[in-house]
């Protein structure tokens, strides 16, 4: 009976000309998304692979140089595109694209999209997670909304019922019915997803990208099953027609558009993030007085003078065998990383509180974790990112004590900073590599959200099956 009923259900939802209009427009506008996303994916890495070789160039080209002072030369960092942010971009346009590299500062992310773009861009994108997350939800909407408030007013429920078919199996029949029918729109457009994945990836990053994909499609089908849930529940236990679809229309605008709004002004106000003038203004005194005032940097310095003399056996500093002034950079630089350290660590809990306010706000509407286990799965939401700062951070400390600790013992303190290095040894410094955490790393961040989404599908589903075991007729 639940097989037949299905069949019903399918057959008539595809014959159905909102069905094949709204589902060809959804189809054509994922396709023009994943077109879009594809070539601004390839784009960017041509562009960074370009950036990459220029600046490699420049630093191989600096000519003779003081180490330190080619610490001050510096590099650039580039955060390679991950294939997965052609279906959703997520934090990329906010966060930016490369890290300067240079001695004394941890500095920021720059090269933000964001601040290139119109004031109609920054409304938002027309992404397939966009398509995905408000689109199709309207598409269920429109599909479930008189599917059991329309057979109630035709009197075609009444018929069912009586030719033998429980309520619990009409509920579970609509649900596998509509499902089959979303299934002629998603399996096409996963297909063009995974297409879309193998033309900007290659055979290393696709492996990796596939796992993410997987979940990526897990979360997002426990997403539509939850709206699913949602409106065959709406539609059991409203009075009409009418009066379910206003009434969907209104859950979809409010768990879209207005609690992700409210959520987002809620976290700025409760967890503010400083400006950058508060924050580096902060950074240089903790530099110059040390860490809560202690240790300014000239008593550090002068406690470094005798530690370095009493190794060497010596009284003056003109006697070193070795150069003091790489020794007492890299130890500035070191006492600058636990300043950075703090600091860093202070803005990050910022974020991450923020982001638990958004999560909450899953409890109301099933978009957010859905939003954020697909940022996370992408590789493009804000624990992807700190890893990547972190990454690129780590390597910017190896980088300037590798040329302060080959300034102090290639030359001696009578040299001073006159001692210079060339091209050869310029070729020995390596490029920052990034490589993305694999799937595991990505889903031990995002096992909440999925849970979440599980338990609004799950819920939703087993909401409309009792609604409609309890049902009238009339």
């Amino acid at each position: 009976m639940i097989a037949t009923i299905a069949k019903k259900e399918f057959t008539e939802l595809f014959r159905d000309g909102r069905f094949r209009w709204s589902a060809l427009i959804v189809f054509a506008l994922l396709v023009v998304s994943l077109a879009t996303g594809w070539q601004n994916y390839s784009t960017v890495k041509r562009e960074q692979e370009a950036a990459q070789a220029e600046s490699r160039k420049a630093w191989e080209g600096q000519g003779e140089r003081n180490p330190h002072s080619a610490a001050h030369f510096g590099v650039y960092a580039f955060r390679p595109k991950v294939p997965l942010s052609l279906i959703d971009p997520g934090l990329d346009k906010f966060t930016g694209s490369s890290i300067w590299v240079e001695a004394h500062y941890q500095n920021p992310m720059r090269n933000r999209p964001i601040s290139d773009t119109t004031a109609l861009q920054r409304f938002g994108d027309m992404t397939a997670s966009t398509i995905l997350l408000l689109l199709l939800p309207l598409l269920i909407i429109f599909l479930t909304f008189d599917a059991f408030a329309g057979e109630r007013a035709s009197g075609t429920l009444r018929q069912v019922l009586s030719a033998g078919a429980s309520r619990r199996n009409i509920a579970f029949g609509k649900m596998i019915g509509i499902f089959s029918v979303l299934m002629m729109l998603l399996v096409p457009a996963t297909i063009l997803g995974v297409l879309a994945l193998g033309l900007s990836s290659s055979g290393e990053s696709l492996l990796l990208s596939i796992p993410r994909f997987g979940v990526l499609c897990l979360g997002y089908l426990l997403y539509f099953a939850a709206f699913i849930g949602t409106a065959l529940t709406v539609s059991v236990i409203a009075s009409s027609v009418r009066i379910a679809l206003v009434a969907l229309l209104a859950f979809w605008i409010i768990g879209c558009l207005l609690i992700p709004r409210l959520g987002n002004d809620v976290a700025e106000r409760a967890f503010a993030v400083p400006g950058a003038t508060q924050f580096w203004e902060s950074v240089r005194k903790d530099l110059k007085e040390g860490i809560d005032g202690h240790a300014p940097a000239d008593v550090r310095t002068k406690e470094l003078e005798k530690k370095i003399l009493a190794q060497y056996g010596v009284e003056r500093l003109e006697d070193l065998p070795i150069n003091f002034n790489g020794i007492s950079l890299d130890a500035s630089e070191q006492h600058a990383n636990t300043v950075f350290d703090k600091h860093y660590a202070g803005l990050w809990r910022t974020y991450y509180a923020q982001e638990q306010i958004h999560k909450w706000t899953g409890i109301v509407s099933p978009l957010m974790p859905a939003k954020l286990l697909s940022m996370g799965m992408a590789g493009t939401d804000l624990r992807h990112t700190q890893h990547f700062t972190d990454s690129v951070e780590q390597y910017r400390r190896d980088f300037n004590r590798e040329l302060n600790l080959y300034f102090a013992y290639n030359s001696s303190q009578k040299e001073g900073y006159n001692y210079f290095a060339g091209e050869e040894f310029w070729k020995t410094n390596l490029d920052f590599r990034y490589s993305q955490p694999g799937v595991f790393w990505a889903l031990g961040w995002q096992i909440s959200n999925l849970g979440l989404l599980l338990v609004w599908a799950i819920g939703a589903l087993a909401i409309a099956v009792f609604a409609a075991s309890r049902m009238g007729v009339d």
